[in-house]
């Protein structure tokens, strides 16, 4: 960590209410030339609600047991995420900085009852084609052990450089042994927002979405995410497991979506696409074995 990063310590989570709030109200002055300078927000001895778990396991299909379903940490975490764009050091406004990529490690699985402190800050940023692309880092610890951590890229789309990204090598193409369709009902994206407290407009209705910009309201990509989790990650495996996505285009609701998957020992790779199997939504890879030191 930079000897110049300012650090933050909170006393617990900021509620979503207030931080969306304050997103959607926040107005940072244009800089010709943004600055991303280091910032690192801790939090200590924060509890799981069971309230909060429960419907969000309902809504992302995880069996509830006496674990933390792999992505809920992050969920936890959100509201942090949005508290580090409004600090002065993050030189864009929230409001439609979009998720792009998300990486998850976890070293083993964290107990519900468990007491968890948060860390977030700023990794890397970059300018690319269509904007600037900024990394925020979480990690949580349990009496001092770092147990989980997550990377999620962001994109901000201002200030661009126009400078096309050489394509990579071609590669091979990937066959999927298993396939399964999901129907999601239009109310599905304001039933997540319940469970998760991320109530972004183009989330909830169609005439919200509208306002936004988008046709339709659209699904959370992190629903995506924890649903496939949930479909590939039996829920007694309690060891260190490592799942990297890509955020593709987005699900309009009311939709049917099909998960492609190919497991080949503790590797799962898989593709979250329409229900022509044509439009990619999602993809990434699950590691079983691979956590966080391994």
């Amino acid at each position: 960590m930079n000897n110049n990063t300012r650090q933050i310590t909170m006393k617990a989570i900021p509620s979503m209410a207030s931080m969306l709030f304050k997103a959607a109200t926040s107005r940072k002055p244009k800089q010709r030339e943004p600055q991303f300078l280091p910032l690192k927000i801790n939090t200590k001895g924060i509890q799981v609600d069971a309230n909060k778990l429960e419907k969000f396991c309902r809504v992302c299909d995880f069996d509830q047991g006496d674990t933390l379903p792999l992505t809920y940490p992050h969920i936890m975490a959100f509201a942090l995420h949005l508290q580090l764009m409004l600090e002065p050091e993050f030189p864009f406004n929230p409001v439609g900085v979009v998720h792009v990529r998300n990486r998850i490690r976890q070293q083993r699985a964290i107990g519900a009852n468990e007491t968890l402190d948060f860390c977030v800050y700023f990794g890397s940023a970059e300018q690319v084609e269509k904007g600037y692309e900024a990394s925020f880092i979480t990690e949580v610890r349990i009496n001092g052990e770092l147990v989980w951590d997550d990377l999620s890229v962001m994109l901000i789309r201002k200030g661009g450089s126009g400078i096309k990204k050489e394509k990579s090598p071609a590669t091979e193409t990937i066959s999927y042994n298993e396939s399964i369709q999901w129907q999601l009902a239009s109310n599905k994206g304001r039933q997540y927002a319940a469970a998760a407290g991320d109530y972004n407009p183009i989330h909830l209705f169609p005439w919200t979405a509208k306002l936004m910009g988008f046709k339709r309201h659209i699904m959370h990509g992190m629903w995506s995410k924890s649903r496939t989790v949930a479909h590939l990650l039996p829920a007694d495996y309690h060891g260190a497991v490592s799942i990297d996505v890509a955020f593709k285009l987005p699900i309009f609701l009311p939709s049917t979506v099909t998960l492609m998957v190919n497991s080949h020992g503790d590797k799962h790779q898989f593709e979250m696409k329409d229900h022509k199997g044509e439009k990619p939504h999602l993809a990434g890879e699950l590691q079983l074995g691979t956590g966080i030191t391994n």
